[in-house]
């Protein structure tokens, strides 16, 4: 009898967790067609999920109770009738993103439509360490966190961008290259004990490729690769519209490509690293009269030429880096970003024609060098948008992590 009684609890609770999820995937399907579409009538959503209307209406009232969606004023339709259309609602929940830099930190509030509500920018080229970081961090978080409760939302949680590699796992670095004091800190558990909230952290090259997938130019890219330079270089690929992390997660790890043949040693462990040659250091470096990269820039205004050269040097090796990036990936677009960009962006029209010669002839012409959609916040929205993409991809879920 005992026996009995256990089996058939057993077969209750696996029924109840199938249950959960398909209610998973459906709620998943249905967020993902809205937010593809923008908004969509409940017929549109029948005919693009594949849900029946009983199916569909439940869901979509769940989510309209939850201030996830909301109804939008009705429109006519094609034959003058009118249409309720569903849409994300922007009025109660909040996601949080933070982009820890080597040399700045951004924390930028966004609703569920992704439009920036706030930005918050610390320069923290002063600090050493995760110590003296968190110091700053926290107590701007945690009031940002309190800030947004009094007005009434929600936040559904915080999205952290930080140099990689990270253990994923653990929600540790692992040794980030130009990054010191920050190898095995446990980022992940250290953000939510002292801001008690949900989160989820990032490569910043890979949560600057995820604000491109989910609020710039992947809304009509699936295939993306995302460059940012500045005292590092990293990538971020997304494929088929999902960010690729690889088996050790360093895919996309592409300051760390080979451009120079027994170069400089680079903090990666490996020589002649694209970091090592087209970062600021990397051109500082290079630079015979040395200094710092507004000095660089300066001397280039003034048309000095052994500036010039230095720059051209530049440009060179970055031809070679995207080069390797599109056969390696063959993306649809290229989308180059970071602090050093803007010194570089002048010289991308005579490199465009030189890049796209050394392509497949039947490829050069379909791809894009694109400029970043949203400049120096990129990390930050990109770090809320691993709050987005949890939310359209495990909605119960991460609504229940919230709630609870």
């Amino acid at each position: 009898m005992i026996k009995k009684i256990k089996d058939e609890r057993t077969i209750v609770s696996n029924k109840m967790i199938y249950l959960q999820q398909v209610k998973q995937n459906n709620m998943s399907e249905v967020l993902g067609r809205i937010w593809q579409y923008r908004q969509a009538s409940r017929v549109e959503l029948v005919e693009r999920t594949g849900l029946t209307s009983g199916t569909l209406t439940n869901l979509t009232h769940e989510l309209i109770e939850m201030n996830v969606l909301r109804e939008n004023e009705s429109i006519s339709g094609n034959v003058g009738r009118r249409r309720v259309m569903l849409g994300f609602d922007p009025r109660v929940y909040r996601i949080i993103g933070l982009d820890i830099g080597r040399t700045a930190l951004e924390i930028v509030v966004m609703d569920l439509n992704g439009e920036i509500l706030q930005s918050i920018e610390r320069d923290m080229s002063g600090c050493k360490g995760p110590e003296e970081y968190f110091r700053i961090i926290t107590p701007i978080v945690n009031e940002v966190k309190k800030g947004l409760e009094a007005e009434g939302c929600k936040i559904l949680g915080l999205g952290a961008g930080i140099p990689g590699p990270i253990d994923y796992d653990q929600g540790t670095l692992l040794a980030p290259p130009n990054f010191p004091g920050w190898e095995g800190y446990p980022v992940q558990r250290v953000l939510e004990e002292q801001c008690g909230l949900v989160t989820l952290i990032d490569d910043d090259a890979r949560t600057s490729a995820m604000a491109e997938r989910w609020y710039g130019l992947g809304k009509s890219s699936q295939n993306l690769v995302f460059v940012t330079m500045g005292v590092g270089i990293g990538g971020g690929v997304v494929s088929g519209g999902a960010i690729v992390r690889g088996a050790n997660g360093l895919s996309g790890q592409v300051g760390h490509m080979t451009i120079v043949q027994d170069g400089k040693m680079c903090d990666c462990g490996n020589r002649g690293c694209w970091e090592t040659v087209g970062s600021i250091p990397g051109i500082l470096s290079r630079w015979a009269q040395g200094g710092t990269i507004e000095e660089f820039q300066a001397a280039i205004k003034r048309r000095e030429p052994e500036a010039l050269q230095c720059l051209d040097k530049t440009i060179s090796y970055m031809e070679t880096a995207l080069v390797n990036i599109q056969n390696l990936y063959d993306p649809e677009v290229i989308v180059l970003g970071g602090r050093l960009y803007p010194l570089l962006s002048d010289s991308m029209d005579s490199l465009k024609p030189r890049f796209q010669s050394r392509l497949y002839a039947f490829a050069k012409d379909r791809l894009r060098i694109e400029s970043s959609t949203f400049g120096t916040s990129q990390g930050a929205v990109g770090a809320a948008a691993l709050l987005l993409n949890f939310l359209l991809s495990e909605p119960v879920r991460l609504l229940s992590l919230t709630e609870g």
